[in-house]
């Protein structure tokens, strides 16, 4: 079965269609009713991030429109995702104080970013894929993450009041990603260069406690930290039915190779994705406030998500989405926390970058399988 359309002709429907699946596609799937739901779970969070992530959507459809970008791509949001996590990263994200100058940023910042998105699908498209060869790959949230860095990087020259103070331990605890722990500064572990992490008095990892820190895992997607809010990422990924071309019922992960399946793996796999995230994190003693508020869970989340919906679903593919996940949570995420937070810089979804990219290239020997735009189920 084909991809479908969500254009309908009526203006204010497509609209709709263009918020919710920009929203969606954050997560790498287009679904309006997973939209509805995450749009849901962040506007419990903070009426702010529910905000700029519709305005900063609407912002990279409609340049994407102007610039004479396909109708139906626009619709189906891929012109909305990136510039989505572009604009939650500076007015409502953790990382820069929300005021006047971050919403110009978060607003500029949106708009910039459809454009990278065309430079990314040309680059991961067209250079990799050449004539025949098909080794074609998604640019995911790369749009996103260059854009932000680059931004990032040139506010830190302004006069303007847009960065929070350095963090401490009593400092909130999303800022911790930011500035680096491990080059030096602080207490080191006995004849280590390793850093003694905070210690949180009285705490012990519980069942529910890691329940919490996996769910806060899935809603740091977007840069919030609310257990509730991951609860509807994973209903709305479980439920992402099509609300077009009368396959209300269908699936829009399963459509293409089983169009009666009642039910989407992307709410499963964002919970093993995060779930492994933060079991890492543990093992690795990363610091504790960290781990809990989700900061260990979302890079893996889409890891999970991209290297099982990218690739044909068997049980191999399923170990192979794993094993990076796992590569993800203790080497590539902490090693970009580290390169970036020596200059104030997050990483960011960097890390689910690089590492989906690392291992869908390595996919046609590592699997023997076609590789290329297209993946999906036989």
């Amino acid at each position: 079965m084909a991809a479908p359309s969500f254009v309908t002709g009526n203006p204010v429907i497509d609209v709709i269609y263009i918020i919710l699946n920009g929203i969606s596609e954050v997560p790498l799937i287009s679904a309006p009713l997973a939209g509805v739901l995450i749009l849901i779970g962040t506007l419990i969070a903070s009426r702010r991030a529910a905000l700029i992530m519709v305005i900063s959507g609407l912002i990279g459809a409609g340049v994407a429109l102007l610039l004479g970008a396909s109708y139906e791509l626009v619709t189906f949001g891929l012109f909305g995702f990136n510039s989505v996590l572009t604009g939650m990263a500076f007015w409502s994200g953790p990382f820069t104080k929300s005021n006047k100058a971050t919403f110009f940023l978060s607003i500029f910042g949106a708009a910039v970013t459809a454009v990278a998105w065309m430079v990314f699908a040309h680059v991961m498209g067209d250079w990799f894929s050449g004539v025949g060869k098909g080794y074609a790959i998604p640019g995911f949230t790369a749009a996103f993450i260059f854009t932000t860095w680059v931004i990032m990087w040139a506010v830190k020259r302004y006069g303007i009041d847009i960065w929070p103070r350095p963090a401490t331990p009593d400092r909130p605890v999303q800022l911790l990603e930011v500035h680096d722990t491990a080059s030096g500064a602080g207490e080191l572990i006995t004849g280590s260069e390793n850093p003694v992490q905070q210690q949180i008095p009285g705490f012990t990892w519980t069942p529910k406690e890691f329940g919490i820190a996996v769910l806060k895992g899935i809603s740091q997607v977007t840069f919030v930290e609310n257990w509730v809010t991951g609860v509807f990422w994973v209903i709305g990924l479980t439920l992402s039915f099509e609300l077009v071309g009368g396959r209300i019922f269908t699936n829009a992960f399963t459509t293409g190779w089983d169009p009666g399946s009642p039910l989407f793996l992307a709410g499963l796999m964002a919970l093993v994705g995060s779930a492994i995230g933060v079991c890492c994190a543990i093992l690795a003693k990363f610091p504790i406030a960290e781990i809990r508020a989700g900061i260990h869970g979302y890079n893996q989340v889409l890891v999970m998500i991209a290297l099982t919906s990218f690739l044909p679903f068997t049980w191999q593919a399923f170990l192979y989405a794993v094993f990076a996940t796992i590569v993800c949570s203790l080497f590539t995420m902490p090693a970009m926390q580290n390169f970036f937070g020596r200059w104030g810089i997050p990483a960011l979804t960097g890390p689910f970058v690089f590492t989906a990219w690392f291992f869908l290239l390595a996919a046609p020997l590592a699997l023997n399988i076609p590789a290329g735009i297209g993946w999906a189920r036989p």
